[in-house]
C-alpha cells in the first residue's frame, strides 16, 4: 500500500478547499484552458464526476495565487492524511495524528524514522500516565508508522506542527467531531474573549483557570496574544474522555504548563493565592446539554473561588446570562451573583457567534472584585447590549474600553465616557431581576457633556465656515441671440475623426476585487450609484502580476456603462481601472475642439433614457448615435470658468449640508440626553413705525 496515496478531489472539495465559491472554479478551468499554464486535467471520472489530483491543483492554485486560503498545502494534507485508505476509524485517526503531532513537537525528531515500537516508547516516556497521549497512538494499531510519516508530512506542509494540528482541528466539522463543531464560536467571539482577558491581567504570574474539562479554543486565541517569553499556567478540569485528551494535547501544542484541578473538582475550597483570570465557554463539549441552572451553578461556583485580584470572563448564551428569566430557581442564582457585587460588566452579543446554532445570541460576563469602599446600596453594574452590532475592531475595542472602567473604582467609571456601556445601580438590577441585565432601549450610554457641547462648537464654527463660502452673490452675465437650429454631431462621428476616444473596460475576475484596494475601480455598481468609489479596488501586486496589461484612466475621462442602465460620470482623478462593460470617452483635444467633459456628460443624462423599450434587448440609442455639444470656441474660457464656479459653490454647499447635518444629529443626541442646552440667537431686527 502507498504511503501518500493520490488525494482526489471534486470541483465543489476544490473551491471548498480554496475558500471560492463553486462557479469559480469552472472560470479558472474555462480561462486558462488555452494558456501555457491550464488547470489540471481530471485523472479520474467517476460516475460522470470528474476527479482531480489534490497536489497538482494545490501547486497550480500556488503558482497563479489564486483562492482565498493561504493553508492550501496542510488542508491538503490533512485531508490525505484522515482519507487514507487504512480502514482505520475517522475519530481514531483524527486522535492518534493529533498525538503523533504532540508527540513530534515536544520530542523535536522526526517521527518516520521510528518503527511503531519506538514511537510507543518514546509516547510512555513523554506520557506515563497516559494522560493525554500514549492511548491514542496505540489505538492505531499496526499503522502506527503510517500515521507518523503522515504527521512528518503534514508539518513540513504546514512549516510548524502547531499549524498542521491546527489545520487538523479545522476539519473536526467534516469528520465530524460533533461535540467539537457544536460549541464552536466564532473569530469575533474569541477575539473579544481575548481582547478583554489581556486587557485585565498584567502580571506575568498570573493563572489562567478553564473549569472545563475539553474546552480550548479560547485559551490557543488567548495564547496568541500573551508574550512569547512566558510559558502561562492553565488549570483546567480533570476527564478521561476523548474530548478532554484532545484539549490537554492541543494545550501542550501550544506551550500551556497545565496544572490539573483538584481531584475533588473545582469547589469552594479551590483557590488560588496569586492573580488569576477564569476563561471559560458555554457549552464546551462537555456542557452541551447543560440546562441554565447548571450553567448559573458553575458560574457561582467560580465566583466563590475569586480572590481580590481574581477576574472571570465568561460568554455563554445570551438566555442564560442576560435575558428575561421566568424560572425563580434559575433567576434565583443569578440574582445571588450579581448580589454579590462581582458582575462589573454584562454585554449582550449579536447573533452568529456560535456556530451551529446562528440564530442563538450569546452574552458576556466580566466578574471582579466588589468595591469594598462603596456601600452595598451603592454598589454597580455595567449594561451594554451589542447584539446589533458586528464585532468588528471598532466594537471590540469600544468594549474592552468599557470594560476596563466597569472593573475598576467609581473614580474610573466617573471619569470614564462609555462607548456602549450604561451604568446601573445594582440595588435597581436586583430589585427588577425579572427583567434581565439588558440596557432598556430608551436608556442611552452615558456621554460627557463637556465633550458633547464643545464637538459642537467646532461644527457650529464649520456650517458657519462653509456659509461663508456660498454666501456672496453669484455674478454672471447673461445674453440671448437668435439662432438656427443647431445640428450637434454624434459620438460615433467625433469617434471616426479621432476627436472623441472610446477605450474599453478592463476585463477583471471578480474574485480578485477586494475592499480598500490600492487600484481603484470603476464599474457599473460604481457608476449607477450601489456602490462608492474607492469602496473596492485591486491589490497592486495582483495588478502587477495578472493584469499588467490592463489600461487607467486620464484625469477628464468619461465613464459610462449602459448595462444594466445606463449610468455616467467623470474620473476627475484619473489612475482608475475601469471594469468592463463600462468603458471611457476620452477627450483628445478640449479647447481646440470644443468639447467639455461637463457640459458632454450633463446633456448626455438628460438625453439617453436609463429604461429600454419595452420589449427590446438594447437601449434606443447606441453610444454612437449620442450627439455630443460642442462649444463654441470664443465661448470656451467664459464657460469653462463658470463651470469651475459653480463646481465650487456645490462642493461649498454640499459641505455645509454634512456640517447642518452633523450638527443636528449632535445636538439632538446632547437634548436627549439632558447633557447640554442650547439656545438660538434672533438676528432679525424688525423696523420700527
Amino acid at each position: 500500500m502507498s504511503e501518500h496515496p493520490t488525494l482526489l478531489l471534486t470541483k465543489s472539495d476544490i473551491a471548498a478547499l480554496a475558500d471560492v465559491q463553486r462557479p469559480v472554479v469552472t472560470v479558472w478551468i474555462k480561462r486558462y484552458k488555452d494558456t501555457d499554464r491550464p488547470f489540471p486535467k481530471p485523472v479520474r471520472v467517476e460516475g460522470g464526476q470528474e476527479k482531480f489530483a489534490a497536489d497538482d491543483v494545490v501547486a497550480w492554485l500556488k503558482e497563479k495565487e489564486l483562492g482565498n486560503n493561504d493553508s492550501l498545502a496542510e488542508d491538503v494534507a490533512a485531508h490525505a492524511a484522515l482519507d487514507h485508505p487504512t480502514g482505520v476509524d475517522p475519530r481514531t485517526a483524527f486522535a492518534g495524528l493529533t498525538a503523533l503531532l504532540c508527540l513530534k513537537t515536544q520530542r523535536g525528531e522526526t517521527l518516520s524514522d521510528l518503527d511503531d515500537e519506538e514511537i510507543l516508547d518514546e509516547a510512555d516516556d513523554l506520557d506515563p500516565d497516559d494522560t493525554y497521549l500514549y492511548r491514542d497512538i496505540a489505538e492505531l494499531g499496526e499503522h502506527i508508522t503510517t500515521y507518523a510519516r503522515h504527521a512528518d508530512r503534514m508539518a513540513d506542509a504546514a512549516y510548524t506542527p502547531e499549524r498542521a494540528f491546527e489545520a487538523l482541528m479545522a476539519q473536526r466539522f467534516r469528520i465530524p467531531l460533533t461535540d467539537l463543531a457544536n460549541s464552536t464560536l466564532a473569530d469575533g467571539a474569541l477575539e473579544l474573549c481575548t481582547a478583554v482577558a489581556t486587557a485585565l491581567v498584567h502580571d506575568d504570574r498570573a493563572v489562567f483557570v478553564d473549569p472545563s474539562v475539553d474546552s480550548s479554543d479560547l485559551f490557543v486565541a488567548l495564547r496568541k496574544e500573551l508574550s512569547e517569553d512566558v510559558e502561562p499556567v492553565a488549570v483546567t478540569g480533570r476527564a478521561d474522555t476523548a474530548s478532554a485528551r484532545l484539549a490537554r494535547r492541543r494545550l501542550a501544542m501550544h506551550r500551556w504548563r497545565r496544572h490539573p484541578a483538584p481531584e475533588e473538582g473545582f469547589g469552594a475550597d479551590f483557590s488560588i493565592d496569586r492573580p488569576a483570570l477564569f476563561l471559560t465557554q458555554y457549552p464546551s463539549p462537555s456542557t452541551l446539554g447543560y440546562s441554565a441552572i447548571e450553567v448559573l451553578t458553575e458560574i457561582d461556583n467560580i465566583t466563590v473561588q475569586m480572590l481580590p485580584d481574581h477576574y472571570a470572563v465568561v460568554i455563554a448564551p445570551a438566555g442564560v446570562l442576560v435575558d428575561p428569566m421566568r424560572d425563580r430557581e434559575t433567576l434565583s442564582i443569578r440574582s445571588g451573583i450579581v448580589r454579590s457585587g462581582r458582575l462589573r460588566a454584562a454585554i449582550r452579543l449579536p447573533e452568529g457567534l456560535l456556530l451551529a446554532k446562528p440564530g442563538m445570541a450569546m452574552a458576556l460576563w466580566v466578574l471582579g472584585a466588589a468595591d469594598e469602599r462603596i456601600a452595598p446600596a451603592d454598589q454597580w453594574t455595567v449594561l451594554a447590549d451589542v447584539s446589533d452590532r458586528k464585532l468588528d475592531e471598532y466594537v471590540i475595542d469600544g468594549l474592552v474600553s468599557d470594560v476596563v472602567a466597569a472593573v475598576g473604582t467609581w473614580e474610573s467609571v466617573r471619569a470614564h465616557a462609555f462607548r456602549f456601556g450604561v451604568v446601573h445601580r445594582t440595588a435597581l438590577l436586583l430589585a427588577e431581576d425579572g427583567k434581565g441585565l439588558i440596557v432598556p432601549r430608551t436608556v442611552l450610554p452615558a456621554r460627557l457633556g463637556a465633550d458633547l457641547a464643545g464637538h459642537m462648537m467646532l461644527l457650529v464654527d464649520s456650517a458657519n465656515e462653509h456659509a461663508r463660502r456660498i454666501d456672496a452673490d453669484l455674478h454672471m452675465t447673461v445674453t440671448y441671440r437668435r439662432s438656427d437650429t443647431v445640428k450637434l454631431p454624434t459620438a460615433g462621428e467625433l469617434a471616426a475623426q479621432r476627436k472623441l476616444l472610446l477605450v474599453p473596460g478592463n476585463r477583471i475576475d471578480e474574485t480578485d476585487l477586494e475592499a480598500d484596494g490600492a487600484v481603484r475601480v470603476i464599474g457599473p455598481p460604481e457608476l449607477l450609484g450601489e456602490k462608492v468609489i474607492g469602496d473596492r479596488g485591486l491589490d497592486r501586486l495582483v495588478h502587477a502580476s495578472r493584469y499588467a496589461n490592463s489600461r487607467y484612466t486620464e484625469p477628464g475621462d468619461i465613464v459610462f456603462c449602459t448595462a444594466p442602465r445606463f449610468g455616467i460620470m467623470i474620473d476627475t482623478e484619473g489612475s482608475s481601472l475601469v471594469l468592463a462593460p463600462a468603458r471611457v470617452l476620452r477627450v483628445k483635444n478640449s479647447e481646440v475642439d470644443g468639447l467639455v467633459p461637463e457640459v458632454i456628460v450633463r446633456h448626455l443624462r438628460q438625453l439617453v433614457t436609463a429604461e429600454k423599450p419595452a420589449g427590446a434587448v438594447r437601449p434606443g440609442r447606441r453610444w454612437k448615435d449620442w450627439t455630443i455639444p460642442v462649444i463654441e470656441r470664443e465661448q470656451m474660457e467664459a464657460v469653462t470658468a463658470v463651470l469651475k464656479e459653480l463646481a465650487a459653490r456645490r462642493r461649498a454647499a454640499a459641505d455645509l449640508l454634512r456640517s447642518l447635518n452633523d450638527l443636528t444629529d449632535t445636538m439632538i443626541d446632547g437634548v436627549t440626553r439632558g447633557v447640554v442646552t442650547v439656545t438660538t440667537e434672533n438676528r432679525h431686527v424688525p423696523e420700527e413705525g
